[in-house]
């Protein structure tokens, strides 16, 4: 009687799970599942900036006036010191910009907050709940009454070396043209639509 051992031995399976292992940590180099998330989340915010950006339009298209020109004598008045570097007069892109976030995040200006909730949340342009589903700073730019840009800091690596549409934000608020390798890989360049 001829008996043969059917199966494999501890080496071939040990064989086996290396090679599938290394095959395994290849892809998940390959794919970054971080920077697929960091994507995500980029084509969240610029959707939150395109929709502030329409919503800006809209208000526009049907009152005459930007929210942030609502001064004295209507019905709510959008100004304060923040408010105003959207009315300073410029005729070049990139122009003043002013931090559009939830309530406490860092650089929160209660007043444009309360300004937006008072003009484009009360025209129903805009979600009562529009700021409680931001996951970043949108960088609101205006400069002139009929221009408004919005900007978004892009967080995974192919949005931020998009050299199109990227500024970097500089001190106070105001928006400077370009953006070297350095500020984009430190994350202080935004994306913009205006």
């Amino acid at each position: 009687m001829n008996k043969t051992n059917k199966g494999f031995t501890l080496m071939e399976l040990l064989i086996v799970i290396g090679v599938l292992g290394i095959l395994a940590a290849g892809l998940l180099a390959a794919i970054d599942p971080f920077e697929q998330l960091k994507k995500a989340r980029d084509t969240n915010n610029r959707s939150a900036a395109i929709e502030m950006l329409g919503s800006s339009q809209r208000y526009y298209a049907t009152h005459g006036y930007l929210p942030w020109y609502k001064m004295t004598g209507a019905v709510y008045d959008c100004t304060s010191a923040t408010i105003d570097t959207l009315r300073t007069p410029t005729t070049a892109y990139p122009f003043p910009a002013v931090l559009v976030n939830k309530a406490g995040s860092p650089g929160h200006d209660a007043l444009m907050k309360t300004c937006i909730d008072n003009t484009l949340s009360v025209d129903g342009e805009i979600k009562d709940t529009f700021f409680d589903g931001l996951s970043t700073t949108l960088y609101l730019t205006s400069g002139s009454t009929t221009r408004v840009g919005v900007c978004f800091p892009p967080e995974s690596k192919s949005n931020r070396s998009d050299a199109q549409t990227i500024y970097n934000i500089a001190t106070a608020g105001v928006v400077t043209a370009g953006c070297t390798v350095d500020q984009r890989d430190a994350g202080q360049c935004v994306q913009c639509f205006q």
